[in-house]
């Protein structure tokens, strides 16, 4: 990935694991600054707190940005271009708005980087990615249920170490899926540049006894689907995600854990675990 823009970006720490030197990037975010807003034209596909998404006549997406605590004054715009070997984003800017852009967190957001993730293939899926010696656990399920919680369980009885905590990242190479950590890991602030093959993705229910059971297909399909990030407003977007999703389901054994914040939770997911991979 390249950044080219005309105004100076600070390198935010968790982005400094991942940060290398390419000779050719598949990846160009650019950011121009402009004097005024351009006639978009078009239909709006989705109206959003931070950015709205119309297509214009050609059928090119067109995201633009506003600030709500400005009354929704729109601030810039951004198109993308991508065939199979590059993919290059152009954000204009109103001049004098820079501290929209000013580190390397507020350029990725306004890059649409899941849209990239995809178009290599890849998916966001929200949950914590621990590397143990069975192979990587993702815990998921959403805000609140105990993701963290389970994979600090993990490193103090089971000598795991966590790869990310919130936004990892998943890919299939071959007939393995892996998840990678990336600049997004909230509030555990784990930012490890590794990939890990997957031993097995846990979705997570809060209980009054520890449970662990396999989940159906469907189900599968439908619970990773709902903590995946996806822009329900593309149709191709939907699309691809969604064939990455049964595949994954298809591939790696997913199941639903109903558990307290204890250590009998880890030792109920270990005997599941081991009776497939000796150790």
């Amino acid at each position: 990935m390249e950044l080219r823009t005309e105004m100076q970006v600070s390198i935010k720490k968790n982005f400094l694991p991942f940060i290398t030197q390419e000779q050719n990037p598949e990846c160009i975010f650019e950011f121009v600054s402009v004097d005024e807003i351009c006639d978009f034209g078009g239909d709006y596909l989705y109206r959003g707190p931070e950015y709205d998404v119309l297509q214009n006549h050609s059928g090119q997406l067109i995201r633009v940005f506003k600030d709500h605590k400005e009354d929704d004054r729109i601030y810039a715009w951004s198109q993308m271009n991508m065939n199979e070997n590059k993919y290059h984003v152009k954000v204009f800017y109103l001049r004098e708005n820079d501290k929209y852009f000013d580190n390397t967190n507020n350029s990725l957001f306004h890059s649409g980087w899941e849209q990239v993730i995809l178009w290599k293939k890849r998916m966001i899926l929200h949950a914590s990615l621990i590397d143990t010696k069975f192979g990587g656990i993702l815990f998921s399920g959403p805000s609140g249920m105990g993701k963290s919680t389970q994979a600090a369980l993990w490193e103090q009885y089971e000598n795991a170490t966590q790869i990310n905590g919130d936004r990892p990242v998943l890919y299939r190479k071959e007939k393995q899926w892996f998840g990678c950590g990336s600049p997004y890991a909230g509030s555990s602030e784990c930012y490890v540049n590794k990939c890990i093959p997957l031993r097995a993705i846990i979705l997570l229910e809060q209980g009054t006894e520890n449970s662990l059971k396999s989940v159906s297909l469907a189900q599968a399909v439908k619970r990773i689907y709902a903590n995946s990030t996806v822009y329900i407003w593309n149709e191709e977007f939907v699309k691809h995600i969604m064939n990455l999703i049964i595949n994954l389901a298809s591939t790696v054994p997913i199941y639903q854990l109903c558990c307290r914040p204890d250590r009998d939770a880890v030792e109920i997911l270990k005997e599941e675990l081991q009776k497939e991979v000796c150790i």
